[in-house]
């Protein structure tokens, strides 16, 4: 793992690079997402943090949209079946190799024979682990997401089992380079349990008083949480009318269930709804809602429109200018 070169053999243009030993609690194949397809019903999905999604490809190479695995809390190990370059980036999940810990936000080579191993959650909840030349996993509606509700996308539409085993796109002209890194500290990801939204398309429906104590609360990520939605416990929001003509549900919209709670949509959200949106999550805060785990308290407080795209152009400019080579 010490060392600053990754020599990689070039008989094949697709290899069996890595084994499942234990899968873990929840991981799949990810991209950025599904569309143009939900008009037809078909959830975007994607990765859940795009921002550590990106970078992780970044980090070794890679298109942006390349395959990719998302890993959720604890227990995925991996065999190494061949030498490569990887990044893991997002939450940190203890990842190590021979019981030494694995860097994060950088490039990494393995070697054959070595075992990966994610341990206990020390932040954040999911990891992405990039590979120098992507993932070979077939596209499904131009993806090769993993959509867990239809069943397709990434390895048959399904979470990565034991024995599993992970080919990777071989690049014509392998690269023998030092790591590459980030070139400054993650602000994406001060403030994790404080949301910046913008008015939701439902926000009027809100009794008097009720944003203000939205705003001014914390809610408890529960039990009933997944990829979907974070369902929410705490102070009830009141409404004039508890249901709407179905209309389109954004990433990050803030749904007001009947009895008043809540609930975060999220990368598999559903493509339209009928209960009342009061708020909807800024992009740049998408990356801090994905690393919510269940238990963690989170407030929220609103921002303007010109804020949230001031944020988001931010964003976009670090990721630009992220990665560099040691």
């Amino acid at each position: 793992m010490n060392s600053n070169f990754c020599k990689l053999p070039v008989n094949s243009s697709l290899t069996p690079v890595l084994e499942v030993i234990q899968p873990g609690m929840l991981t799949t194949f990810q991209d950025l997402g599904r569309a143009g397809y939900q008009r037809f019903g078909v959830s975007p999905g994607g990765a859940m943090d795009p921002y550590a999604f990106r970078l992780a490809n970044r980090l070794v190479g890679n298109p942006e949209q390349a395959a990719a695995l998302e890993i959720t809390l604890q227990g995925l190990v991996l065999q190494v079946l061949d030498d490569c370059w990887v990044a893991i980036t997002g939450g940190n999940l203890s990842p190590s190799l021979e019981s030494t810990p694995v860097p994060l936000w950088r490039a990494v080579c393995l070697i054959r024979g070595q075992s990966l191993v994610f341990g206990d959650r020390v932040s954040g909840a999911r990891a992405y682990l990039s590979i120098e030349g992507g993932f070979s996993v077939p596209e499904v509606l131009g993806s090769r997401s993993t959509d867990l509700q239809c069943r397709f996308g990434g390895l048959s539409g399904r979470r990565l089992l034991k024995g599993d085993l992970l080919f990777r796109i071989r690049k014509k002209n392998p690269s023998m380079r030092p790591s590459q890194v980030l070139s400054d500290t993650l602000d994406e990801y001060q403030d994790p349990f404080l949301l910046r939204v913008v008015q939701g398309p439902q926000t009027p429906l809100v009794l008097p008083g009720g944003m203000r104590k939205f705003l001014q609360s914390e809610y408890l990520v529960t039990p009933a949480s997944n990829r979907i939605g974070y369902r929410l416990q705490g102070p009830p929001v009141e409404l004039a009318a508890q249901e709407i003509i179905s209309d389109p549900v954004p990433l990050g919209a803030v749904q007001v269930l009947p009895g008043g709670q809540l609930v975060l949509l999220m990368a598999d959200r559903q493509t339209v709804g009928g209960y009342p949106k009061i708020a909807t999550l800024i992009s740049a805060d998408v990356p801090k809602a994905a690393q919510l785990s269940i238990g963690d308290q989170v407030g929220f407080r609103r921002v303007s429109l010109k804020a949230a795209q001031q944020q988001l152009r931010r964003q976009e400019g670090r990721i630009e200018t992220a990665v560099i080579r040691e």
